[in-house]
């Protein structure tokens, strides 16, 4: 078999035992790898019925067909469990430099399950598996942990994964790291690993995997190098990393500031963006394993209160939940809690997140400083917004409620309907407002709200199209089509994730056809780019399933008032109408002559780039069709105000239809049984009825 080892490990921690999994090739064939074939296992050792701290509940670590190779954009892997945070399927994908050296040590994944007396780690080569003490490591933050395992093993080519204190005291939305600044970010998963006193995973090997058609990966290596250096995505992403974002995000109102209440920030953007780190703290970019694109960046912050050593930049995300959102000007400030969340091992979307309903809920007087110890909250708070990531790692005095996350404060102190959240997980920094679709992905995604388990982010900016497997594209601010959209969004994301490949290198290159072509070099599997949507169509309705084992249901496919609303301050923007029509020409009609690409990098990197919100916004006051950012909402337009509030009840109204949802909102067997899962729908009928 091409692409595999064909074995998982199984480590049980409570007997300090190991063994061996061997799997079929029919198995990888219907569900590839990563968090599908995670999900396979899952269900099939009927772990839903765990309890998410409880050691039944099994940490998986997997990779895919793709992970490790020199293909650009395979450095990933993926980590799956039932989310502490959530209490429904968890999965968080992680990039860096692990991979290789996982795939080298002779397995397709790991199964983890019970729970050590101790601190332990766990030694994975192709030679031998061997679960060592990790109490002098108790206590460590991520990097020093890394840099200390290293030592110990005596081999600089080992890689780690690890969890600080933030996991080892059982932050809710806890992440495990690599690579100084390298996340399995989202849903918990180092909390997950801290249940059971498991430090970190170290990686060595040599074991090899055999290629289907060395020719055919070349070529499609070859192919998706040149995507990558001659597109719009490609030049963004490596000229400011993920952050450059944060200029045409903020034109369109996609960037939420101050808990999701005010439309625009101009100054926060121009102190937070990828051009200011750039032109201020940047010392140089950085890349995961064989990828292209280096969009990660590495920093500096010479002095002050908030001076670091060079460490892990800010990514849009850390910009945004850590900055925006609690509207923290101080770039200095919300880089160091960024590196403060990497080093303790924490998701800084939820971080960010859970701080800024904290904050309005102090403003509103529903938190007192009677539950915070004395500490006072409040907007652009720099010294606090620092103070508290390291009281919720530790869980130290008010930090300790922080740990749980929004739904849990909610609950208790009130505010929910400005906690902002779908089923537990804190929404990632882009708003339904400016990209409809977003309110389907956040609604109906398999763990939660998420951006990254489908492709719709990057649809509904125009960077990407389903033309080619017969969608057409739909309009910004329209219900119409969007359901079908991210149907088809998600069978990709599920690609993604189980190949696995990373979404950004992905939507830098030319869709589904270079994956395919990726996927059979390495496997040999011949697949269309027909049975590759049905693969992912079925990997989405398994983790559905499981989803639904785990008591989700249809009232809770649902997404806070707040976000399908016009903002609360200021005027909500229609610049979408904008920017979608330039990104999708853009991105259609790339260049494609290396030279000439180079030429559109620069001017892309000086010009283009760090004034895309002047641009934007200049567009939208002489394009008559636009009519203008707020000149109608000024005018208290009645028809201008409704045709800002997001149509969410077409949307997923439709999408029920389409899935073939019951009124429970649990899959029908016959849409089951179309992609092979009668067992699921067995399991369903057995235990919901």
């Amino acid at each position: 078999m091409h692409g595999y080892h064909g074995k998982i490990l199984k480590v049980n921690l409570s007997k300090g035992e190991t063994e061996v999994m061997e799997l079929t090739e029919e198995i990888y064939r219907k569900y590839l790898g990563g968090s599908g074939l995670a999900a396979k296992l899952f269900f099939d050792m009927e772990a839903w019925k765990a309890d998410p701290l409880s050691p039944e509940n099994p940490l998986m670590v997997m990779h895919g067909p793709l992970s490790g190779t020199n293909l650009p954009g395979c450095s990933r892997l993926e980590v799956c469990a039932r989310s502490p945070l959530t209490g429904i399927w968890g999965e968080s994908s992680m990039g860096g430099h692990v991979s290789p050296q996982f795939r080298a040590s002779g397995y397709d994944g790991i199964v983890i399950v019970g729970a050590s007396d101790k601190p332990v780690y766990l030694l994975v080569t192709d030679e031998k598996v061997e679960i060592r003490d990790a109490s002098h490591l108790w206590g460590k933050d991520t990097f020093e942990t890394e840099e200390l395992i290293k030592k110990e093993v005596g081999d600089k080519r080992v890689r780690v994964m690890s969890i600080g204190q933030a996991g080892e005291n059982l932050v809710k939305y806890a992440s495990i790291v690599n690579d100084r600044g390298s996340l399995a970010g989202r849903t918990g998963m180092g909390c997950v690993m801290g249940s059971k006193k498991l430090k970190a995973i170290a990686f060595r090997g040599k074991a090899k995997t055999t290629i289907a058609d060395e020719r055919a990966c070349k070529e499609a290596a070859e192919k998706g190098k040149i995507n990558i250096k001659t597109g719009i995505l490609g030049e963004a992403l490596n000229a400011f990393g993920s952050n450059a974002h944060m200029q045409m995000g903020m034109a369109i109102s996609d960037v939420p500031v101050k808990n999701w209440r005010e439309a625009q920030w101009e100054e926060g953007m121009e102190r937070l963006s990828g051009v200011a780190v750039a032109e201020s703290i940047l010392t140089r970019k950085h890349s995961c394993f064989a990828c292209p694109v280096a969009c990660k960046r590495i920093v500096k912050v010479e002095s002050g209160p908030y001076a670091m050593e060079e460490g892990p930049g800010l990514e849009y995300e850390g910009a945004a939940a850590l900055g925006t959102l609690t509207r923290t000007e101080s770039l200095e400030a919300v880089t160091k809690a960024n590196e403060l969340a990497d080093r303790y091992g924490m998701d800084c979307i939820s971080t960010g997140s859970t701080i800024a309903y904290a904050t309005e809920a102090f403003e509103k007087g529903l938190i007192t400083k009677d539950d915070t110890g004395g500490l006072e909250l409040g907007w652009n708070k720099p010294d606090v917004l620092v103070k508290l990531v390291e009281m919720i790692a530790k869980r130290e005095g008010f930090g300790d409620e922080l740990a749980e996350g929004v739904r849990s404060l909610s609950k208790k102190y009130g505010g929910e309907e400005f906690a902002i959240h779908v089923k537990g997980l804190e929404a990632p920094m882009h708003d339904p407002r400016a990209l409809w679709a977003m309110a389907l992905s956040y609604a109906t995604g398999v763990r939660g709200a998420c951006h990254v388990n489908d492709d719709n982010l990057m649809t509904e900016l125009g960077n990407i199209s389903f033309r080619e497997i017969g969608l057409k594209d739909t309009k910004p601010y329209s219900a119409e089509g969007k359901a079908a959209q991210t149907m088809a969004a998600q069978a990709y994301g599920q690609l993604a994730g189980s190949a696995v490949i990373c979404l950004y290198a992905w939507w830098s290159m030319d869709g589904i056809e270079i994956l395919r072509q990726m996927l059979n070099g390495v496997t040999g599997f011949g697949y269309t780019k027909d049975e590759l949507v049905a693969l992912g169509n079925r990997i989405w309705y398994l983790k559905r399933a499981i989803c639904n084992l785990c008591g989700v249901r249809k009232e809770d496919d649902v997404l806070p008032e707040r976000i399908l609303r016009p903002h609360i301050e200021g005027l909500t923007s229609n610049l979408t109408k904008i920017l979608f029509p330039i990104m999708n020409l853009l991105s259609r009609h790339r260049v494609t002559n290396l030279k000439a690409a180079e030429v559109s990098r620069k001017i892309s990197e000086n010009y283009l780039l760090p004034n895309l919100f002047k641009m934007l916004k200049i567009g939208g006051k002489i394009i008559p069709w636009v009519g203008g950012v707020d000149r109608r909402l000024k005018k208290a337009s009645v028809e201008e105000f409704k045709s800002r509030l997001v149509d969410f009840d077409t949307m997923i109204k439709e999408f029920y239809e389409l899935r073939d949802l019951d009124e429970r909102g649990i899959p029908r067997r016959r849409k089951l049984e179309e992609y092979g899962l009668s067992e699921v729908a067995d399991a369903l009928e057995k235990h919901i009825g």
